[in-house]
């Protein structure tokens, strides 16, 4: 490796800088492909969200688990549960230096897609429109408290979260410090959160599938 390395880049100029960090730039798509050896059809929904060192993560990590983070959230409860479009559907939260992305993920036939669909864009409405009951906030965030905890019970966890607490704020934060935090997520919070992230131009639609001519339209993500 070192020898390849010397070989294909011994010769480049040093001038000492680095190239300009430039936050990365979404584009809200709408991608439709057709696979028709599948059974099931495959939808991502996503929009762009914070940064990682961002002041109002907890915030954010509070809002994923309301909308999809578990059994108990939105998403599985009314789309599974109650209207069984899905067997699987869940949100995620990847946050990264510079930028982040919500993502809420669903297999269910074709012909239930659209469904699947608009349920998720009225969770979106929901959660924009309305403050979250303090018993579901209360819910959410003792969900969120015990997998902090739980995921520090394994040495390579807390070397992990050691090197990210490191890199992004150059200290570390105590259990107490992010349990508090947590605590100290509001309503409101959440609300004018889910009013940034849930905007139809910036919303991305990804289906995979044995779609035939299934097509979503950007009106229809309206929320």
């Amino acid at each position: 490796m070192v020898d390849l390395a010397r070989q294909h880049f011994e010769d480049l100029p040093v001038n000492g800088q680095l190239a300009p960090e430039v936050a990365p730039v979404p584009h809200a798509r709408l991608v439709f492909r057709n696979k028709t050896s599948l059974e099931q059809t495959h939808l991502y929904m996503g929009v762009p969200a914070y940064p990682f060192p961002h002041e109002l993560r907890f915030a954010c990590y509070t809002l994923n688990t309301i909308l999809g983070g578990g059994m108990s959230s939105r998403l599985f409860q009314n789309i599974r549960e109650k209207q069984g479009l899905a067997y699987a559907v869940y949100s995620e939260l990847s946050m990264y230096r510079d930028t982040g992305c919500m993502a809420i993920y669903a297999g269910t036939a074709v012909e239930t897609c659209r469904q699947v669909v608009d349920s998720i864009i009225k969770e979106f409405r929901e959660l924009k429109e309305n403050l979250v009951p303090a018993e579901e906030l209360r819910r959410a965030k003792d969900n969120l408290k015990g997998s902090f905890m739980l995921g520090l019970e394994s040495t390579s966890s807390r070397m992990g979260n050691l090197a990210r607490q490191d890199l992004y704020f150059q200290r570390f934060f105590t259990l107490d410090e992010m349990l508090e935090s947590i605590e100290a997520v509001t309503a409101e919070q959440v609300r004018e959160i889910a009013r940034e992230f849930f905007n139809p131009k910036n919303i991305t639609l990804a289906v995979l599938g044995n779609l035939g001519d299934f097509k979503i339209k950007r009106e229809d993500l309206d929320c």
